[in-house]
């Protein structure tokens, strides 16, 4: 939350995730987002938003797809695991 105790917008968290600058073309965030979301829910069956940040950067910094995109997003996996692990821990908790 901000020093307003408002939880910023998940656009705001991704502008200051990939140190966006005032009067930069903001145009395709949001679509930046959604593949972030997918991508997220894909990968670890839910949109948890770290994992939806670090995908959407990824997306804004290889905005053309080639070689170093896949790098980049094959060094997110550890993340992607570690997420699939937390939750299935969290749900054996809830179950007991």
């Amino acid at each position: 939350m901000n020093e307003n105790n408002v939880e910023l917008s998940l656009e705001a968290k991704l502008k200051q995730h990939i140190g966006f600058e005032e009067g930069m073309d903001d145009s395709m965030l949001s679509s930046y987002l959604e593949y972030g979301k997918k991508y997220a829910e894909q990968a670890t069956g839910k949109q948890s938003e770290h994992i939806i940040l670090m995908v959407a950067s990824m997306f804004y910094d290889f905005r053309v797809p080639e070689k170093e995109l896949g790098q980049a997003m094959d060094a997110l996996t550890p993340f992607f695991v570690q997420e699939v692990f937390s939750q299935n821990e969290t749900e054996e908790e809830t179950d007991k």
